[in-house]
């Protein structure tokens, strides 16, 4: 006989309360750290760059491989300095991923930028190189890509089209921290990459982020933007900025020094105890979904060594073919006791802000996209479900009583239709 689902009258499979996720963990000896820090001293204000600033960028510097480290005070400053730093002007073209979180492409528009969306590959979520050929025109400066839910975009053929068409890469690697392409750590590819340590990420100073570059000029331009004062003094040698080296473009975007301490106690060995335990657990999550013959796990391509911090795991799940509604299924679910959500994050087509005819900035133009169509991101978006991202081997019990309340749904399917 089968179990009665729960919205059906049946017991739950999972009594556990929720949320099952939170993030950050509890550390133990950071706010030992960070309470050190304050009373022996350490200064809460940092103009220039020494003390706490100094030692992790030169940790993060030589992790990435990169000449240089920029701390700033988000992962969206961190990509507003990289599109600064590229010296972008108001008209010019950028063409972004179509699906991100919004502000990989959101700082362009407050520089006059156009942005003209690419569509992504439908399994991955990352950005479709084939079509990103296709979208360069002569007034294309520069790319924008993102490591959807930590699986590296195709750095080969993205890095082959930039060199080839002489733009530039701005690589978003706030969803995949330490992930790799072939042995080799992401942020290690884009003429300039970011990652965000805001606090949900799993390297984090609870809001925070991190400029990455080789180029002497871009890590200056990102500087003056906002980090004036004795920073700009001190780190600016271009000749050309000599005037303003005090006072820089007027900005401030550095990070809180305590959100540094943060950030450089769980760097080493914590984030990457976590991303080896991260992925262990979700490998273990992801085959107990595939056995149900319904789920298909993240797609994972021959040549990502790693997926890192694994931002999100989303599986996908053919809807029609199940000839049930994505809500009906994540009500089912959440009756068994399971947190599973729609993810909230359209496609950029889709938001508002988007629109060349309303909420205006600066008076700047607009890249106009209506009547465009972008059918890797909607069958992308239609096909996934959120799930907790399950690091722990403490947590496996309740993975596996997922992979139960999955099964027991999807034995009763028919109630649902």
């Amino acid at each position: 006989m089968k179990p009665r689902l729960a919205i059906c009258g049946g017991s739950p499979v999972v009594k556990t309360p929720r949320p099952h996720f939170r993030w950050p963990p509890h550390v133990p000896g950071l706010a030992d750290a960070l309470a050190r820090y304050v009373e022996e001293g350490g200064p809460l204000s940092i103009p220039g760059r020494d003390g706490i600033y100094a030692k992790l960028e030169d940790r993060l510097a030589a992790l990435h491989g990169r000449g240089y480290a920029l701390l700033t005070s988000s992962g969206t400053m961190a990509l507003y300095s990289a599109f600064f730093g590229l010296g972008l002007e108001p008209g010019e073209e950028v063409i972004s991923t179509v699906y991100s979180f919004h502000a990989t492409a959101t700082p362009l528009l407050h520089l006059g930028v156009l942005v003209h969306f690419c569509d992504v590959e439908p399994d991955t979520g990352n950005i479709d190189a084939s079509a990103l050929d296709m979208l360069v025109t002569p007034r294309t400066r520069a790319v924008v890509t993102n490591h959807m839910w930590g699986h590296p975009v195709d750095v080969d053929a993205v890095a082959a089209i930039c060199r080839r068409r002489g733009i530039a890469w701005v690589e978003d690697c706030s969803h995949a921290h330490f992930a790799q392409h072939r042995g080799r750590t992401v942020g290690g590819f884009g003429d300039v990459s970011v990652l965000s340590l805001q606090g949900n990420k799993l390297l984090t100073g609870g809001e925070g982020g991190v400029l990455l570059t080789d180029s002497r000029e871009i890590y200056e331009r990102a500087t003056l933007l906002g980090h004036s004062l004795q920073r700009s003094e001190e780190c600016v040698q271009d000749s050309r900025w000599r005037e303003i080296r005090r006072t820089g473009f007027g900005l401030k975007f550095r990070m809180h020094p305590l959100a540094a301490v943060m950030v450089d106690y769980l760097l080493e060995p914590h984030c990457f105890d976590w991303i080896r335990s991260r992925a262990e657990t979700l490998r273990r999550f992801s085959e107990g979904l595939a056995a149900t013959g319904k789920v298909q796990p993240m797609a994972r391509r021959p040549y990502v060594t790693s997926m890192g911090a694994h931002y999100g795991f989303k599986p996908r799940l053919d809807f029609p073919a199940l000839r049930v509604t994505r809500e009906a299924l994540v009500t089912a679910l959440r009756a068994e006791g399971l947190e599973v959500d729609i993810p909230g994050s359209p496609p950029f087509h889709r938001l508002p802000l988007f629109d060349p005819e309303r909420f205006p900035i600066s008076g700047f133009r607009k890249a106009d996209h209506r009547g465009r169509s972008f059918p890797g991101a909607e069958a992308y978006c239609a096909s996934i479900l959120s799930l907790p991202t399950f690091t722990f081997p403490e947590e496996v019990p309740l993975v596996d009583a997922y992979v139960e309340a999955f099964a027991k749904v999807f034995e009763n399917i028919e109630v649902l239709r």
